[in-house]
């Protein structure tokens, strides 16, 4: 008969993850994960297979949503469609709390390791076509509902919020001393999507 594990595997599958998060995965030693996840090193191994088995079940766990809601969550969770692109940039405003680190833990591990590794690659590549196609679908409605700026391509906009929400989560990761930069930059962009107000009828 298995012996019963002496830990929980998702909860320390969690730790991991800001682990990873916090330090990347070169900066973490093994010595520092059996450390923070409070279990030996045989059992990390027995259960997670190898370091590089651990950081892919973390950016997936990470890439489901267990830290709060998905970006896709977030833009279709208000009436006003601009308000929703307006939520999910502003994410990068939110200061750490708990255990959690700031920034965006899959944003870090495409800067950490671009496509040099395959299995990463596809993960990070795969979050930001669906961010891409999540943003599409709200500027699509943004326009429907009169509230997208004339001449706006809603294609081309969802691709440069891709890439601005990126960036954010980039400045997010050095500290709270880029809070008014994030600001700035989230105003600007909101500034030249958003329809002039309508002059009054009377």
């Amino acid at each position: 008969m298995a012996r019963t594990k002496e830990f929980d595997p998702e909860a320390a599958l969690d730790a991991a993850m800001r682990l990873f998060w916090r330090k990347g995965y070169e900066a973490t030693s093994t010595s520092d994960l059996t450390e923070e996840l409070g279990i030996a090193r045989a059992s990390l191994y027995g259960t997670f297979g190898s370091k590089h088995a651990l950081y892919l079940a973390a950016l997936d766990r990470f890439l489901a949503g267990a830290t709060g809601p998905t970006p896709a969550d977030i833009l279709t969770s208000r009436t006003s469609a601009l308000e929703s692109v307006r939520d999910l940039l502003e994410t990068s405003l939110v200061p750490e709390q708990g255990d959690t680190p700031p920034g965006c833990f899959a944003v870090n591990a495409t800067v950490e390791h671009g496509d040099t590794d395959p299995e990463i690659a596809r993960r990070t590549t795969g979050n930001v076509s669906r961010l891409e196609t999540a943003l599409y679908g709200a500027l699509l409605r943004a326009r429907a509902e009169g509230e997208l700026a004339p001449g706006v391509d809603p294609k081309a906009a969802a691709t440069m919020l891709t890439g601005l929400n990126h960036g954010l989560k980039v400045l997010a990761r050095a500290g709270e001393g880029q809070s008014d930069r994030i600001r700035t930059a989230i105003d600007s962009a909101m500034s030249l999507l958003a329809a002039p107000p309508r002059a009054d009828a009377g």
